[in-house]
This record gives C-alpha cells, sequence and structure tokens, in this order.
C-alpha cells in the first residue's frame, strides 16, 4: 500500500509541475492587520484579480495546484481565515465576511473574480450579496449557502462517524476527514488523502470559542436572486449528499448559474482532480471575458481575445458548439452576415471535427456571396459526414449553376 501511495504521489507533483508550477514565481506575501487580529496572505502575477477563500478544515494550501497556474494570467490571492494557518485566532466577535472586505482594502483590490470552497464558497455568497460592486464573478466548490441547512445524514456522514465526540479533537477530526469519510476525499485518490494529510500536520485547524463568530446580517438562501454576477458551481462525484443538495439550490437560486459535477471526486475537487478543476476554471472564464468583449466591444474585440488566448495552456473551448452555432444563426436573422461568417469560423477553429460547424459556415458564406469559399466548407462537411444530405444537395446546386 506504501508502494501505491508512493506512486501515485509522484504522479500527481507530476500533473503539478505539468500544469504550470514555477520555481521562479514571485510571491509577496505578508500579513494585514483586521479587527482584533491579523491575517496571512499570498500574492502572485498580474492582470485581473482573483481571490482564493479555502473551506473549514484545511488552509489556503488547498490551491496549491491552481495557484500558480492561475497566476500565469491574473494576480492571485489566496490567504488563511480567522483560526487557520498563519492567520492569528479569534479574540473578540469577528466576521469573515468583513475581513475579506479589508484583504480588499489593504490589498488595493477593487474587483475581484471569487473562488470559495466550501464554507469559504458560503462567504463568497455573503460578500456578493453585501459588496456586489466588488465581485466580477464566483466560483464556487462544493460550497454551502447559510439558511438552508443540513440533515443528520450530513451531521453523522451517513453513519461512518461512529464518534461524534472525537470532532473536537483537531487531530483525531482530521484523522476521520482525511482517511476514514467516504464524502470529504474519494477513496481512490490516495494521493489527495496523503497531500491534505501533510498540510494538516503543519497547519492543523484550531478550534476557537464559536460565540466570537458573527453571522451575516441576512440569510444567503432567500436572497440569492440578487446575485447578478456569472457563477459557477462545482460538486465532486462522490460528495456527501447534503453538499450536492446545496449545490442544487445555489444553482436554482444564482440567475443563469452553470452546475457542474467533478467526477471521480470527493469534497476535495481542487486537489483530488486538479487537471480537471482547472480546465472548467479557465473554460468558465474565458467563456466570460469571449463574451463580455463581444457583447461590450464587438466582433473584432471577440476575435482579438479568442486569437490571443485560444492556444493558451490549459486549451479549453471558451464556448460550446451548440451556443457559438445558435449565435452564428441569430447574426444572419439580424442580417449580420459578415459578422455571422466570422463567429461560425471560430467555431470551425475550436471544433475542426465537427461535419455541422462548416455546413453552418457554407451557408453563412452563400448569403455573404462567396460561394467559391461555401463550396470549400459544404465539401470539409460533407467529408467529416457523408450523410449530410443538405451538403449534397447544396453541392449539387451549385454545380448546376456552374
Amino acid at each position: 500500500m506504501k508502494k501505491i501511495i508512493l506512486i501515485l504521489i509522484f504522479q500527481s507533483l507530476m500533473l503539478y509541475n505539468s500544469m504550470g508550477q514555477k520555481t521562479d514565481l514571485q510571491i509577496d506575501s505578508g500579513f494585514f492587520e483586521v479587527d482584533g487580529g491579523r491575517l496571512y496572505y499570498e500574492m502572485a502575477g498580474n492582470g485581473k484579480n482573483i481571490v482564493l477563500l479555502h473551506d473549514g478544515m484545511v488552509s489556503n494550501e488547498i490551491w496549491d495546484y491552481q495557484f500558480p497556474v492561475l497566476a500565469k494570467y491574473y494576480r492571485v490571492t489566496r490567504y488563511d481565515r480567522r483560526g487557520y494557518g498563519k492567520s492569528s485566532d479569534p479574540e473578540a466577535p469577528y466576521s469573515d465576511i468583513e475581513d475579506l472586505h479589508e484583504l480588499f482594502l489593504k490589498l488595493k483590490i477593487e474587483k475581484a473574480i471569487l473562488f470559495g470552497m466550501s464554507s469559504g464558497g458560503g462567504c463568497v455568497i455573503d460578500f456578493t450579496l453585501k459588496y456586489p460592486d466588488m465581485v466580477k464573478s464566483i466560483i464556487l466548490v462544493g460550497a454551502v449557502v447559510g439558511g438552508y441547512g443540513y440533515t443528520s445524514h450530513m451531521t453523522y456522514r451517513g453513519g461512518h462517524l461512529k464518534s461524534p465526540a472525537d470532532m473536537a479533537d483537531p487531530v483525531k477530526a482530521a484523522e476521520y476527514f482525511v482517511w476514514e469519510d467516504p464524502y470529504e476525499i474519494y477513496s481512490e485518490n490516495l494521493a489527495a488523502k496523503q497531500k491534505v494529510s501533510e498540510i494538516l500536520k503543519r497547519n492543523i485547524h484550531r478550534p476557537f470559542n464559536s460565540q466570537y463568530y458573527k453571522p451575516p446580517d441576512r440569510i444567503a438562501a432567500r436572497f440569492l436572486g440578487e446575485i447578478k454576477v456569472p457563477a459557477l458551481i462545482l460538486v465532486g462525484e462522490h460528495d456527501i449528499p447534503d453538499v450536492h443538495s446545496h449545490a442544487g439550490v445555489i444553482q436554482y437560486g444564482i440567475p443563469g448559474a452553470r452546475r457542474e459535477v467533478i467526477l471521480n471526486s470527493g469534497h476535495l475537487i481542487p486537489v483530488e482532480q486538479p487537471g480537471e478543476f482547472n480546465k472548467t476554471v479557465f473554460r468558465f472564464l474565458r467563456r466570460n471575458e469571449f463574451f463580455s468583449r463581444l457583447n461590450n466591444g464587438g466582433i473584432e474585440e471577440a476575435e482579438k481575445y479568442f486569437n490571443s488566448t485560444f492556444n493558451s495552456e490549459p486549451k479549453v473551448p471558451m464556448f460550446s458548439e451548440a451556443e457559438m452555432n445558435q449565435l452564428g444563426y441569430r447574426y444572419l436573422q439580424q442580417d449580420k452576415t459578415k459578422e455571422a461568417v466570422r463567429l461560425f469560423t471560430l467555431n470551425t477553429i475550436s471544433y475542426p471535427d465537427s461535419w455541422n460547424v462548416y455546413d453552418s459556415l457554407g451557408e453563412a458564406l452563400l448569403k455573404e456571396g462567396n460561394k467559391s469559399l461555401a463550396e470549400k466548407n459544404y465539401r470539409k462537411s460533407l467529408e467529416l459526414n457523408p450523410k449530410n444530405e443538405n451538403a449534397v444537395n447544396v453541392l449539387n446546386n451549385l454545380k448546376g449553376e456552374r
């Protein structure tokens, strides 16, 4: 078993390196003062701001596989909340929401994309409701929302938690959640278990007087509809049912929110499936940026972003084939033929093995009057799908016109 664990740890480290970790990453770290304490932070990269909030068990190191990758394209900040890692313990009433607000002020962050793990996701929701103008978009990972509550299945971990009293002991609680709980980390993700175990040995969560915690002013579950920024909700396939339930409620409540289930993962997706997590996140971020530029700056701005980002690692599509196809036809219906041709062209670049994208581009080119290029695309579509009757008919008509 030890041999298997060591192999998986090595594979995980290789994956981390392949996803962009650099030994020369310039990290600005330190502490900033908050009401009644001080919090530790790390910051790296340049560009638009991202702030990472950890869960209720592991410190900011939960983001080890994301921090250096995101810092290649963004200005990324991660920090330890009170009672975690290098930050001070609560010694007086405090608010996680106001601590995060103080981080924005002290580090001169005007607006940011917020990532929130588990209870950190709940804090992201609360912060977005209170300070909506400071949030660009949110990514919620195994998040819970205040006011929705939990079942006894969550409390007793589906009957797997035999000694609830042990949870008062940080060491025993860590041992249980890492090695015994079937939901926190999926049983087959041994490298993730080992990594989290090592993090907790260095920085175990320190229990403190819960009376110091100041709850939000409002019950978030009742006001999710006020959140107007793009939202991505991620939940692990093997996470506990209550978290899946919370994810559904959050998606239903936030207009336009997207929800995805990450396979072969429990609760701690960023360390269990870092590669898939990063791809999913970049797909969401790049899609938002592409359509923001298209809507605000027009097709030229969107094309510039597409061309500058398309081959960036990790390579992910900025949009689905279907949504770009629908958008292209919407432009055609509005007699924006030249713009439609350009959008359909981006779809052929993104999905070069799809017969349908060439068929759509061919139709737009015909409407534009470019018969030779239309014929070329219809032939490509037919090559990929010999049963495409529409392409056969169009090509026969073009041949008859000669």
